[in-house]
């Protein structure tokens, strides 16, 4: 394939709306000095539409092929105007437009460029409430600890610290004062020593003490995790000086309000890199989250080498024109993308231990299989099946079939794999968006029905997902998966869900005794909009959300006193690179990690939005990129 990077075409965007519905006109100019036959306009949209006048489409997920329904040759210097319909809706704000166009014609593709469009770009002010403040504290912590008493005076804090620190201690000091950019000494004597860390076994798992006053910082914990929470809260008390060389004197006991605190990244619609990961491990250590909850796998890509199945990293971890998988998400016609070797997960494992995080990878099935399914065709794909569905992100071949036994033993070797290179205690196995459909034209589904005694195609998802659940409990693993997977009964009781739906599902879950994580899309979804603003990026299909919204909405309804814990979930269509990634993430994840830990969340949005502030100014130090407050300049 020949890509004529030196060139792009110009291509003009107009939108217009008929009552319920919206045409798209999209207009390309030939530009090469050439005329080109038999080409196609591709192109990244993430929303339900129809070819309009004039126009052939075709399209995987959110890749769209467009070509003159004539399939006429466009001359040099002419131009041609494609259409597409959809509803009255249809693009709202800059990041719903058209991304990684290029066209093709032949052995060639060249890149294409939207140089005008005509949708409204005044900024709506939607954060008037939303006034500048700072925290009055000198210790503005988040989250806020179970008990805090600011005391008179201050105290340095040395280059090269002396600290006398217990064996759960070092991998605590060591973070420390490597965040900090300094180095560290042991000291023999206690007294003399600047930082004593020292063994409570009284304390819960992860609570601490902290006591700074003008002779020493004590840090007094029972395990390495409860030194890592308070060597993180130490951290954040020196950041707030800007030249982190004086602490206030106080007095700290703190301990989590909820077991579980997660982030999830998804790292399948776009690469993020082990680096990456790293440095978000270390954000999340300091904000005091505790699971990192990996998204591997999807109908865009699969991340994880599988040493049974190379194929799915040779050929799953990579999109592009002439690929297996066609691009998706704006990844453009080159080839894209990139997996985690056993290497890689075991950096990023090793490194998440040593700051009290659990790794939860995600494998998800039986949808959301695209990239396996392409990849391993012979075992995946049934020759007779006609099943006709069609998935939230438009894909009509994603779910893998439970009548194969290739599915079977597909799952056998890739969850062998995983619980081998993942010592956590939990696997999570997805199960949601199944579309409907799935399996209904499935000659050996229907067998499967048959011999079961099924009458609903739904229940064949419960049956894949007992048999997973049966070869993970054989490896001492825990399933944990998306609310869509409790379905019928043959999910054990003790099973992890996470509700994305809303307060329903939380409830109802509950209410059949799941262990219920809440992540609900409209309050813990990064990728979801800020704000109605249209320069704002993110999605819109759950509403909008700022920080204001995120704090003061409860995870759990009032009733529910026991739930299992928080999570943050940043799925990455929109999420090409860090900086990208920062923006998304804060500050509306200090919300969930607020939540998440502090028993007083929720009672004061002023204190809360001025130690947001501070937090900010200290994240800006360290060279990271987060989501301003107030009205985005």
């Amino acid at each position: 394939m020949s890509i004529i990077h030196s060139h792009a075409l110009p291509l003009t965007l107009t939108l217009t709306c008929e009552g319920n519905t919206s045409a798209l006109e999209l207009n390309l100019e030939n530009t090469l000095g050439r005329g080109i036959a038999n080409w196609c306009l591709h192109l990244d949209l993430q929303r339900d539409v129809t070819a309009g006048t004039a126009t052939q489409l075709s399209r995987v997920g959110s890749h769209l092929q467009l070509q003159p329904a004539d399939a006429r040759e466009l001359p040099a210097g002419a131009s041609c105007t494609l259409q597409l319909r959809g509803e009255s809706k249809l693009l709202q704000r800059l990041s719903d437009l058209p991304s990684g166009c290029f066209v093709s014609f032949g052995d060639h593709t060249v890149p294409v460029q939207l140089t005008s469009h005509n949708l409204a770009t005044a900024p709506a002010n939607t954060d008037e409430k939303n006034i500048y403040c700072y925290s009055g504290s000198e210790a503005p912590v988040l989250p806020l600890p179970l008990d805090m008493t600011e005391a008179k005076g201050t105290r340095p804090w040395p280059e090269t610290l002396t600290a006398s620190a217990v064996v759960d201690a070092l991998p605590a000091v060591d973070w420390l004062q490597r965040m900090l950019g300094r180095g560290w000494r042991p000291s023999e004597d206690k007294a003399k020593a600047e930082l004593l860390c020292d063994l409570d076994s009284s304390l819960g798992e992860e609570a601490y003490r902290l006591d700074i006053n003008h002779y020493q910082v004590s840090l007094v914990a029972s395990t390495q995790t409860g030194f890592n929470r308070g060597a993180a809260t130490l951290l954040q008390i020196l950041e707030n000086d800007p030249e982190r060389r004086t602490l206030p004197c106080l007095q700290i006991n703190d301990a989590p309000r909820y077991a579980f605190r997660g982030l999830m990244l998804d790292c399948a619609r776009h690469y993020h890199s082990v680096e990456t990961i790293l440095d978000l491990l270390d954000l999340m250590a300091l904000y005091k989250l505790n699971h990192f909850h990996w998204h591997l796998t999807d109908d865009e890509a699969w991340r994880l080498e599988i040493q049974a199945f190379p194929e799915l990293t040779h050929i799953g971890a990579w999109r592009g024109h002439l690929e297996t998988l066609p691009p998706q998400l704006g990844s453009g016609p080159d080839r894209y993308g990139g997996y985690y070797n056993r290497e890689d997960v075991g950096r990023v494992v090793e490194y998440a231990a040593q700051l009290g995080i659990t790794v939860i990878p995600e494998i998800d099935i039986p949808g959301h299989c695209r990239a396996c399914i392409q990849s391993l065709p012979e075992l995946l794909q049934e020759a007779g099946d006609n099943s006709r569905y069609v998935s939230v992100q438009f894909f009509s071949d994603n779910v893998l079939n439970p009548g194969l036994p290739g599915t079977y033993h597909f799952l056998e070797k890739v969850l062998e794999e995983v619980c081998e290179i993942f010592p956590g205690p939990y696997i999570h196995l997805g199960a949601d968006e199944v579309p409907e459909g799935a399996w209904a034209g499935s000659p050996a589904s229907r067998k499967l029905m048959q011999q079961e005694g099924y009458t609903d195609p739904r229940e064949l998802q419960g049956h894949l997902l007992q048999h997973a659940q049966q070869l993970l409990a054989a490896r001492n693993k825990r399933m944990i998966g998306w609310e869509e997977a409790v379905q019928d009964d043959k999910l054990s009781p003790d099973t992890p869900i996470c509700a994305w739906t809303g307060d329903k599902a939380v409830i109802e879950l509950h209410s059949s005794g799941f262990p219920v994580v809440s992540c609900p899309a409209s309050r813990a979804y990064l990728d979801i909009a800020w704000s109605d603003d249209p320069n704002e990026p993110g999605l819109h299909w759950a509403g909008t959300a700022n920080l204001q919204t995120w704090y003061e909405q409860p995870p759990f309804p009032t009733e529910i006193k026991d739930g299992l814990g928080v999570q943050a979930n940043l799925w990455s269509e929109l999420i090409t690179n860090r900086q990208q990634l920062e923006y998304m993430l804060f500050p509306r994840v200090l919300a969930t990690a607020e939540w998440g830990w502090s028993s007083n969340a929720g009672n004061d949005w002023p204190d809360f939005r001025g130690r947001v502030e501070a937090q900010l100014d200290s994240l800006r130090r360290r060279g990271i990129s987060p989501r301003p407050l107030g009205p985005k300049d």
